[in-house]
């Protein structure tokens, strides 16, 4: 049934690509913001993982967010389920003020309003149920993301390669080591970029499209659809008997079998593989924020050329700096209304954090309004938001520091109203 139909998408309507910023007025965004971040555990047990706090004074969406309007895509629907109140709050505050963003029409669409008997069911799911809403914006193009992945983005080239190729779907992709594979959706390309095989979080070296290589191509979750192929792609997995209303484990190795599905691989300028994390686990959350404190970060979040709005401004990159008596902060990221009166040194913190007389805070992120007891001495650790460590405490993963970064575990400290004391990170 599925092969008969016109899965193909028309021929490109702009076949010369000149006009790019044509190309993003003609396209509407869905970000999917609804997961439960249960990897993200205890983190994410009062706010869904796109609105996690990162990189000192910004939320884990804006990063989608920022991409989107910095390209020229002013049609944005941003889907919500689980633990929506804080995300919902930044949205309002930061990118629906008809100030900051006088041509931007950002929408949240809850999953107990489109669907509330279930909610959103997946990924996919959460598109279909709000397809009416896509449809409305009479936009061609279609570009569904994920809220919770930190990078920098321009998604025009990303539509112009899709349109160029007339495209059923164009799926944004990076190089991971073969290591990390599980976590992903992966594929393998012919010679012209299409893919000829995906295949979801694969389990075993046996799945993966090319068992001997140390690297694989992985979904960036990023992908582009024609709306109306889309919108009929949907409605027909909507009724598939076992479907699991995922892109990944249903419409995309689907479409791939029937029509023309392209990779678009996320590079710089000079061919090498571009910035972006998925923070998705304690881990993963703990290593991009450690990256933010490099010499020289991959990732700027006070580029003028990209800006990235903040609520406060964006966070202090202080390289060294020594106070009087034993306030000492270096290669650190240092939100608005911190008070100091320790040593920092390579942690970033976020905004109303307070480090007491005699503390030491290494390796460490600190979450909004926490505060380090007096002489403390907290190494490679994450502070959740308001908690007090108490005074003297000492929580040192530095016997980990003979490991790989990849492979260190930071601990979680959480406020005593989720659970007392230290967490060790899975």
């Amino acid at each position: 049934m599925e092969s008969g139909l016109a899965w193909q998408s028309a021929k490109p309507r702009y076949a010369n690509a000149r006009e790019p910023r044509a190309l993003a007025d003609d396209t509407v965004a869905v970000v999917l913001a609804g997961g439960k971040g249960t990897r993200l555990d205890p983190l994410t047990r009062r706010v869904c993982k796109p609105a996690l706090p990162f990189g000192g004074a910004y939320r884990s969406i804006d990063f989608s967010l920022a991409n989107c309007v910095n390209s020229g895509i002013r049609r944005i629907g941003v889907a919500v389920q689980h633990k929506p109140g804080a995300l919902l709050e930044h949205l309002e505050r930061v990118w629906r003020s008809d100030e900051t963003r006088p041509d931007s029409v950002i929408v949240p669409w809850s999953g107990h309003e489109r669907a509330p008997q279930s909610g959103y069911r997946g990924t996919a799911d959460a598109v279909y149920r709000n397809l009416e809403l896509v449809e409305d914006f009479g936009r061609r193009l279609v570009l569904v993301l994920a809220g919770d992945h930190v990078y920098k983005m321009d998604y025009r080239p990303m539509l112009e390669w899709h349109c160029k190729r007339g495209a059923a779907v164009t799926i944004g992709c990076v190089d991971v080591p073969i290591e990390e594979a599980h976590e992903f959706g992966v594929m393998s390309i012919d010679a012209r970029g299409r893919i000829d095989r995906f295949i979801e979080k694969p389990k075993t070296r046996a799945e993966l499209p090319d068992v001997g290589a140390s690297r694989v191509l992985a979904s960036m979750g990023i992908y582009v659809f024609d709306t109306d192929l889309l919108a009929r792609a949907l409605r027909l997995y909507a009724l598939a008997v076992g479907s699991r209303h995922d892109f990944g484990a249903d419409v995309l190795p689907r479409l791939i079998r029937h029509a023309d599905a392209f990779a678009y691989p996320f590079r710089q300028a000079h061919g090498q593989p571009a910035y972006w994390r998925d923070i998705g686990t304690i881990g993963a959350y703990w290593r991009a924020h450690m990256e933010l404190t490099d010499a020289s970060p991959r990732m700027l979040l006070d580029d003028r050329d990209w800006p990235l709005p903040a609520i406060g401004g964006a966070p202090e990159t202080i390289a060294r700096r020594s106070d009087a008596g034993r306030q000492t902060v270096e290669s650190s990221l240092v939100a608005a209304d911190c008070a100091i009166g320790g040593t920092v040194q390579r942690s970033v913190l976020f905004r109303g954090v307070e480090v007491q007389a005699g503390a030491e805070v290494q390796d460490a992120v600190v979450l909004p309004g926490a505060v380090i007891g007096r002489g403390s001495r907290l190494r490679g650790v994450i502070v959740d938001s308001g908690y007090r460590v108490p005074d003297d405490t000492v929580i040192d993963r530095s016997e980990q520091g003979t490991l790989p970064i990849e492979r260190v575990q930071p601990a979680v400290l959480v406020r005593h109203d989720d659970r007392d004391g230290e967490r060790e990170a899975a």
